[in-house]
């Protein structure tokens, strides 16, 4: 075999090799930061509906208590602050909407270590209702976020099918 042969087959082998091979992008983390959250404050303004307030400080609570970690994380506590709640009346019912940040704090420093909000939206019939399904979705997405068991409540079939 000639020498511009052996160079063509081995160029063509390594560019096989070299192009299966990929790697992720830098500035994509590969694993979000885990907390362990220790305890949730939910705030709001005083037009922030109370029993809105009320219901998603006992559901994020309850998502945190089951919550168990396998390996020690920065422990942290968070504070959910409603900053708007409102609603657009529609001829049938109404879209109602709020707007959440949240901060987490450190345990040991009281220092921020992340800060981050989001706006959720429903649609219900009356203002009641509305407040417990936005309390409901500030919950799970409280809970999507920082990785906590979502403790809903039990209905026959999850108690039937764990």
């Amino acid at each position: 075999m000639s020498s511009l042969s052996v160079r063509v087959a081995f160029l063509f082998t390594s560019w096989l090799l070299l192009s299966s091979f990929r790697m992720t992008a830098g500035d994509q983390p590969s694993e979000p930061l885990l907390y362990d959250v220790r305890g949730a404050f939910v705030t709001a303004r005083a037009d922030v509906s109370p029993g809105l307030i009320a219901r998603t400080d006992r559901l994020v609570d309850s998502a945190i208590r089951a919550t168990v970690r396998q390996k020690a994380l920065p422990r942290t506590i968070l504070t959910v602050r409603i900053s708007e709640a409102g609603y657009l009346p529609l001829v049938v019912g109404a879209r109602f909407r709020a707007k959440v940040t949240i901060e987490a704090t450190a345990v040991g420093n009281g220092e921020k270590i992340a800060v981050g909000g989001f706006t959720v939206s429903t649609f219900a019939l009356d203002a009641e209702h509305a407040d417990a399904r936005l309390a409901e979705r500030i919950a799970e997405r409280v809970a999507r976020e920082f990785r906590l068991q979502n403790a809903g409540p039990s209905t026959l079939a999850t108690a039937l099918f764990p």
